[in-house]
């Protein structure tokens, strides 16, 4: 029986580029060793309470439970989506292999991944399963409310069709095995859900363009003054940003931003560096809501002394730390508060 498992890419989405560039669902979890010939949940848990003594018991066994589900459960044809946090949306795949432990890698947990969508926008599906998608773990099954036949759905016709609904107007629900950690019974990651409900917000109040300015004053905040280019073309720069009394410091950054959700390309990490060269600044600042490709990624980190990179939850921290700096009419466009929750101990 086919089923549909939620994969997280590290809790900030650090994993999630390699994830989709090596066709692999990837996990963390170093520190626990092989698990190749751990063929239950006991035979794992065992290991971890060897290699991992310090960690409390409910962790390791929260920590037992979603491997054993990576490792022994979770089988070939399944369905898996990973929820995206450094490009927006979710990434839909197949499994297409048994489990592997790649030693020489930081991410050794590995499972070969047939990846049918990329990123499809996280309202393609609708609120129930946007919430399902939230779970604060980084492996469960998702089956409640039909989740794997409306994930199929989407794949075919690019639409989430919803629940079915019973005779008596009950959402049909399917039952899982004790063994499983469903989606519904563990704990919402509320800030990501509230993350994902700003960077639409942002993505609505700052389309295009518009998404220039933005990044301009939250640099204002931060002390630059800031030129920003008109719309059309701009040759690898949106904003001119410098310090110093009336922006004539040292400090010169050329920022390119891009909307749209797609990753930046190798030629926009290019350009860039020229308009670096071109206006005099000193360091470019590549803002990409979408994230990066893999030689764009490369092109950055061999530049360490020239380029920076904000991706959107750089962009959102940068939000945060400035927000009661920046002007009456953008935070009525973006209204958010700060709260405090507890934190989970899983995942």
């Amino acid at each position: 029986m086919t089923r549909l498992w939620l994969v997280r890419a590290g809790r900030q989405g650090e994993r999630e580029r390699d994830a989709l560039e090596s066709g692999r669902a990837i996990l963390g979890f170093h520190e626990v060793g092989d698990l190749t010939q751990k063929g239950s949940r006991e035979a794992i848990l065992a290991q971890l309470e060897q290699n991992m003594p310090e960690a409390g018991e409910n962790r390791r066994r929260n920590f037992a439970a979603q491997l054993n589900q990576f490792v022994n459960t979770m089988q070939i044809g399944d369905l898996v989506v990973l929820p995206l946090k450094v490009a927006e949306g979710i990434a839909i795949g197949e499994v297409s292999g048994d489990y592997e432990y790649l030693a020489d890698e930081r991410t050794p947990h590995s499972r070969t991944i047939s990846w049918k969508i990329e990123s499809t926008p996280r309202d393609t599906f609708k609120q129930d399963l946007r919430h399902s998608f939230g779970a604060f773990m980084t492996v469960c099954e998702i089956s409640r409310n039909e989740a794997l036949k409306r994930v199929q759905a989407v794949l075919e016709t690019g639409k989430d069709p919803g629940p079915t609904l019973g005779k008596a107007g009950q959402v049909v629900t399917q039952i899982t095995s004790e063994d499983s950690t469903e989606a519904s019974e563990v704990e919402t990651d509320i800030e990501d859900l509230a993350n994902q409900q700003i960077i639409s917000l942002i993505k609505s109040e700052f389309a295009g363009h518009d998404l220039a300015s933005l990044v301009a004053e939250i640099l204002e905040a931060e002390g630059y003054t800031t030129k920003v280019s008109p719309p059309g073309p701009d040759g690898g720069r949106d904003i001119l940003a410098a310090g110093g009394t009336l922006g004539l410091g040292e400090d010169r950054i050329c920022v390119e931003v891009k909307s749209h959700v797609g990753p930046a390309n190798q030629e926009v990490v290019l350009k860039l560096l020229g308009a670096v060269h071109t206006s005099g600044a000193q360091t470019g600042l590549l803002v990409s809501i979408g994230g990066v490709n893999g030689p764009a990624r490369k092109l950055i980190d061999d530049n360490f002394f020239k380029l920076r990179l904000w991706q959107m939850q750089d962009l959102l921290k940068a939000l945060f730390r400035n927000y009661e700096q920046l002007s009456d009419e953008t935070r009525a466009k973006l209204p958010i508060k700060r709260i405090w929750a507890p934190m989970s101990d899983g995942g």
